[in-house]
């Protein structure tokens, strides 16, 4: 995220004030897990949170990015032209749309019992209201669509960043624990409150019951503004219903033409827009957000009609070097007819293929090299028999160690480690094919300079990072691909190894990952991969993952 010097973006204002928002609930949730431990506890973690968010500017941070993020949310939600679209994005519009009405009534019950009939926001009170109201079941279904609405926002905005890649096992268990533990804790507390209010006396000292009157007034404050909010929510689809008739009545309409096809749309609905509405498969891995360069369209045709790039969609266009004339389909609204050329496609349905996606992972590449033995000749079927020998043994020792090789050429391997459990086992699991791979050309080597008079001798290097992973596809064939500046320094690891003598670059990156052991006598050397500099180890055998034999320098 950037927020330029003179002012912030409307994507930017949206992720600061759901952000802001989201630390609220989280601040509350774990909370409430907290009562696990004793109601005192909990009430000393309440207090603190009062004490920021009840303060002026605390007050106004957070009442100011709810007007910020409900606001932005109703304009997006007015501004799409059509409501087709991912199932997560359904999901999380539907989740933010039903917070609302749950926060509305804990908020009058909290902070506006308090501040205006100076009714504590201390547990005691709050929970015997609940529990004596038969609320609890309405406060703990609170707990969940603010959260998970939060959780998939986050998720939206930041899976593109390496480290969040590489927490996504602990980020997910925590997505799940936090809500778990903090209804777990809401009511140990409701039950413990309850069993101290079969005393009328604890009652009359800790209870604060409301009179009639305040609670009349409380209601009366909650209904009106679920009124309020489930008006706004009515008029925006109203709005977005007469916009649609008074633009079919006036006939505005542009023209959008594909390769093939074209297809005819209201003016302001954006190209993926028209694309999804029309079953027209378009590449988009961020959903609409301007944030991937994915559904960028070159405009062949009509680009006078085409508004300049807002300053999401110039950030991405720039990012990626795109010229003049190729622009973001999520962003692209023509306001008159247009050509244009999707330029990330797949020939196969959308169903068929797989989506490409971010994943961290650990990369191993290898190099063979194969030098004909002194005093031999050797025949290009026995040089072809040794390849075949030499990619079935690396092949092997690959898949043994639980990793996909993904491309195969006369040269070389190419073959990645998932990360699923944990980063540290991608990375070790590389490391073992390394060992691997070691193991099995060594015992190749003899017989082939015998049997083809070929010395087989193999570079290998390991790196990991975030990749982008999917399938290339021309007529119906299909092959899986990586790409990524991970990538780049990946195939150029047996390069460095094979320049310095050696056998084996691991880059300190995938050796940190996997515990694995550098000889203090082989300090790391900084090279220049792939754009970047990177600290490498370069040996003549792999390292093991912290339990065996150092690696040898």
């Amino acid at each position: 995220m950037r927020i330029g010097p003179i002012r912030a973006t409307r994507r930017d204002l949206r992720l600061v004030s759901g952000l802001v928002m989201f630390t609220y609930i989280a601040a509350h949730l774990v909370n409430h897990a907290v009562g696990l431990w004793s109601i005192p506890a909990a009430e000393a973690g309440l207090a603190a949170a009062v004490r920021v968010w009840h303060s002026v500017p605390g007050t106004l941070l957070l009442y100011g990015a709810a007007a910020v993020h409900v606001g932005l949310a109703l304009v997006a939600i007015y501004e799409r032209r059509t409501l087709r679209m991912p199932p997560l994005d359904f999901v999380r519009i539907l989740l933010g749309l039903g917070t609302p009405i749950l926060l509305i009534g804990h908020v009058v019950a909290t902070r506006w019992a308090f501040e205006a009939h100076g009714l504590s926001p201390v547990y005691e009170r709050i929970l015997y209201g609940l529990w004596v109201s038969d609320g609890e079941g309405r406060q703990l279904a609170m707990l969940v669509p603010g959260w998970l609405h939060g959780c998939l926002g986050v998720w939206f905005a930041f899976k593109r960043h390496e480290a969040v890649m590489r927490l996504k096992l602990p980020l997910f268990a925590a997505a799940l624990l936090v809500p778990v533990l903090a209804g777990l804790g809401f009511v140990v507390m409701g039950r413990e409150i309850g069993r101290l209010a079969a005393d009328p006396g604890w009652v009359a000292i800790h209870a604060e019951v409301a009179g009639a009157d305040v609670r009349a007034s409380l209601a009366r404050l909650r209904d009106g503004l679920l009124a309020v909010w489930l008006g706004l929510v009515a008029l925006v689809f109203v709005a977005r219903e007469v916009r649609a008739a008074v633009e079919r009545r006036f006939d505005r309409v542009v023209t959008i033409g594909y390769p093939g096809r074209s297809v005819s749309v209201p003016r302001g609905w954006t190209v993926l827009e028209a694309s999804r509405s029309h079953g027209i498969p378009h590449t988009s891995v961020c959903g609409g957000r301007a944030r991937c360069s994915t559904c960028r369209v070159r405009v062949t045709a009509g680009l006078a009609a085409c508004e300049p790039p807002g300053d999401d969609e110039a950030r991405t266009l720039e990012r990626v070097g795109a010229p003049a004339d190729v622009r973001l389909a999520c962003r692209l609204r023509p306001v008159d007819s247009v050509s244009l050329v999707p330029l990330v496609t797949l020939d196969d349905p959308p169903g068929d293929r797989e989506v490409a996606v971010e994943r961290r992972v650990a990369i191993l590449a290898a190099s063979v090299v194969e030098h004909v033995a002194t005093g031999r000749r050797s025949l290009p079927h026995d040089m072809l028999f040794a390849m075949n020998r030499m990619a079935e043994a690396i092949g092997e020792a690959v898949l043994e160690a639980g990793g996909e090789v993904v491309e195969f050429t006369g040269e070389g391997v190419l073959a990645v480690f998932a990360t699923d459990d944990g980063p540290g086992a991608g990375a070790a699991r590389a490391l073992a094919a390394a060992r691997g791979i070691d193991r099995r050309i060594a015992l190749l080597a003899a017989g082939l300079a015998r049997e083809c008079g070929v010395e087989p001798l193999v570079h290998v290097g390991v790196h990991s990072g975030v990749v982008v992973q999917g399938e290339i596809a021309f007529r119906g064939r299909r092959s899986r691909a990586i790409v990524g500046r991970a990538v780049d320094a990946a195939r150029l690891l047996p390069e460095a190894a094979r320049s310095a003598g050696r056998r084996f670059a691991i880059s300190a990156s995938a050796l940190d990952e996997a515990g694995a052991l550098a000889p203090a006598t082989a300090p790391a050397q900084v090279l220049a991969l792939g754009g970047a500099d990177l600290a490498v180890w370069i040996a003549d055998a792999a390292p093991d993952d912290g339990r065996g034999e150092p690696l040898r320098a």
